[in-house]
């Protein structure tokens, strides 16, 4: 690759000091293969995967200092400012520290996002082998702020809003309360829900780009506890999400789940290891 050579990651520093990484054809030969750009999207992208990639696969320690700005700019041939891009995205992930004076280090500890997946509750119950329905207790058309308010919606716009009762083998386990974004999702005022609920209509047919979640540990309320076939007080668990698509909010929703009949798990994952596959 043009503009890559060895002694910016083998050789001694500028400054006189010891070699970001330890010295040995075959450590070099590694290294240099884990820093070759993939040459998918713009530079400053791909310096970022590149350099995430040798952490990730660790090939790069926790606490090893890595070569400064300019060396990688030499590295790679590119401005330093491409180069400080992509460090400055990796020390937003977590992945590395800048130290004034020091130099640039890998994290010890990384705080990587944990991300809960959006599927359908049918696809969860039919997993444990068992059988699912729903059942919609109540739908009506709203103008936000007029009996409903929906806080990133401006006042006016036309909300669909949906109730629904889900079940396992009979049993209730999840109660649901759903705005769904009319100027986004018009199709949707068509939709009858008699065969398909609504979670699996949109996971189907809605696309998002981005989803917000907030989870609580909550007690039934005697009207949920009702509904769900549980006594007043039972542990419960409370999640709100909203999912947006090019920053318009889609579809707002709030599930409560009876505690021993619902489990929930996620996974933690970076931006850069999504990009990297890994």
């Amino acid at each position: 690759m043009q503009g890559l050579t060895r002694q910016g990651l083998t050789g001694q520093h500028r400054g006189g000091g010891p070699a970001s990484t330890p010295a040995g054809q075959d450590q070099d030969d590694r290294e240099l293969a884990g820093l070759a750009l993939d040459g998918r999207g713009p530079l400053f992208d791909q310096i970022k995967r590149a350099v995430a990639g040798q952490i990730l696969r660790g090939r790069w320690l926790a606490g090893q200092r890595l070569p400064n700005e300019a060396e990688l700019s030499s590295l790679y041939g590119v401005s330093r400012q491409t180069v400080h891009k992509a460090i400055a995205l990796l020390a937003r992930e977590g992945f590395l520290v800048r130290r004034r004076r020091a130099g640039t280090f890998v994290a010890t500890g990384r705080r990587d996002r944990f991300a809960l997946p959006i599927e359908d509750i049918g696809d969860v119950v039919a997993r444990e082998g068992r059988v699912y329905e729903f059942r919609i207790r109540d739908r009506k058309v709203f103008r936000n702020g007029e009996g409903i308010r929906w806080p990133d919606l401006s006042d006016g716009t036309p909300i669909l809003t949906l109730e629904c009762l889900h079940f396992s083998d009979g049993t209730p386990i999840q109660h649901e309360r759903r705005l769904v974004n009319l100027e986004v999702v018009p199709e949707v005022i068509d939709e009858s829900f008699d065969i398909v609920a609504p979670s699996r209509w949109l996971v189907d047919r809605v696309p998002w780009s981005s989803a917000d979640h907030t989870v609580r540990a909550v007690n039934a309320t005697a009207e949920m506890a009702a509904l769900l076939g549980v006594e007043a007080g039972a542990a419960c668990l409370s999640i709100r999400r909203q999912t947006m698509h090019l920053s318009r909010p889609v579809t707002l929703v709030h599930f409560l789940s009876v505690g021993d009949r619902f489990s929930l798990s996620g996974s933690s994952i970076t931006d850069s290891a999504t990009e990297l596959n890994l």
